[in-house]
């Protein structure tokens, strides 16, 4: 049976991935599969700059909200996060001109900041101020992007990183408003320490989520460079589809890795991991199950006449797909625990398997190549947490 919390949390995820389903359609109608192909690359550029970021935003402020001071981590946070969204997008902008520039600077900047928020509210173990911000995101940007295309006449597509940084921003403006409501910010003094707790934590953990990242998109460039953006945009809307049955497992990681983080009992933390690989297992099959099943003729009808593939590259998605849904909450119990080592060994299995077999496999089979690669990495870093989960679990019952 689902805890309240893991109930709201999947709720709430559900809400997003409807939203962020509205603004793919949004993307594909408006400017078709190759619009549709240049979004998705700028939003990888942009989640690679946030993910250096959340070295000072991300899981570190979870893990170290229980035990160090509020303005200490959101100065750190707010800091770090201007100065490698600068850093990134200048380093990106230069592979396009330039032209890129501002709007991947305001859209990391705005993306580390939101994350910030979540990940403090997360920390604290108050589950509704944190699904409330993750949910507010993808619901701005779509909102902000309608008052632009509609009321403003902006038809190019720059009007959706506009509307993307805008609405990010206005999340922000609010978390931060919430946060500081009934104590005031005050300017904390430097602590070469606790600063030094924040990187480490951060360094470990984000360099794992930057190799995972890459495992998961670096097919994107891949597919830009060898085969162009019209196939990038249909396989961007294969991933978002596919990736929708990952709201089930992040929704069931994010409560796990908080109860993990605040509590000392091992084996009950290992046996709750199993109880929820468990029930994303069956959860997500069935969700999985439904979008396969959905004919090929209703993709084109929602997407446009470019995605009446999409079908059949979901298919051929399923094992690995599966296999993350799964192993995802054996890797937030690690990341709970602080062991950051198998994680890291984790996604550099992932990456080093994409960068083995997917130019091959790409240039050979096309998008078919595509998702005979990214099985082979899903499925084979995901073993490799399930064998160091049954370690771990044998470790701790032969102590007591």
């Amino acid at each position: 049976m689902l805890s309240r919390n893991t109930t709201i949390t999947i709720v709430t995820k559900f809400l997003i991935l409807a939203t962020n389903f509205v603004l793919v359609v949004a993307s594909t109608r408006l400017w078709g599969s190759e619009g549709r192909g240049e979004i998705a690359l700028v939003l990888a550029n942009i989640s690679i700059i946030a993910i250096f970021g959340n070295i000072f935003c991300g899981s570190t402020v979870a893990f170290h909200t229980p035990v160090l001071r509020r303005d200490f981590l959101l100065t750190t946070g707010f800091t770090g996060a201007l100065l490698v969204s600068l850093a990134g997008s200048l380093f990106f902008s230069v592979l396009y001109g330039f032209r890129y520039f501002a709007f991947l600077l305001l859209m990391s900047f705005f993306l580390s900041l939101s994350t910030l928020f979540t990940s403090y509210w997360l920390g604290k173990n108050n589950l509704k101020n944190y699904n409330l911000l993750t949910l507010l995101n993808p619901l701005f940007i779509l909102i902000f992007l309608f008052v632009l295309y509609s009321l403003f006449n902006k038809t190019d597509i720059e009007a959706y990183y506009h509307a993307w940084y805008i609405g990010t921003g206005s999340v922000s403006l609010l978390a931060l408003t919430g946060t500081l409501k009934g104590n005031p910010y005050k300017m904390p003094g430097l602590n070469a320490n606790d600063l030094r707790r924040i990187l480490n934590y951060g360094f470990k953990n984000e360099f794992n989520y930057l190799a995972q990242f890459l495992s998961y998109r670096l097919s994107y460039y891949f597919i830009a460079h060898i085969l162009g953006f019209v196939k990038l945009g249909i396989f961007s809307v294969v991933v978002s589809v596919s990736e929708a049955v990952w709201i089930i497992s992040r929704s069931m990681s994010a409560v796990h890795y908080s109860n993990v983080i605040n509590s000392n009992d091992f084996i009950k933390s290992q046996k709750d991991t199993v109880i929820f690989a468990r029930q994303s297992f069956i959860i997500s099959i069935v969700v999985l199950a439904i979008s396969v099943l959905v004919p090929g003729q209703i993709y084109q009808m929602v997407f446009g006449a470019e995605f009446g593939d999409v079908r059949k590259y979901i298919l051929y998605l399923i094992p690995g797909i599966m296999a993350i849904s799964v192993s995802n909450l054996y890797g937030h119990y690690f990341a709970g625990t602080g062991n950051l080592k198998i994680i890291r060994n984790k996604s550099l299995i992932s990456l080093i398997s994409i960068l083995i077999s997917m130019p091959f496999l790409v240039k050979s089979f096309q998008l078919e190549g595509v998702c005979i690669a990214m099985n082979i990495s899903y499925i084979l870093s995901s073993v490799y947490l399930w064998i160091y989960f049954r370690r771990e679990v044998k470790r701790y019952n032969f102590k007591n």
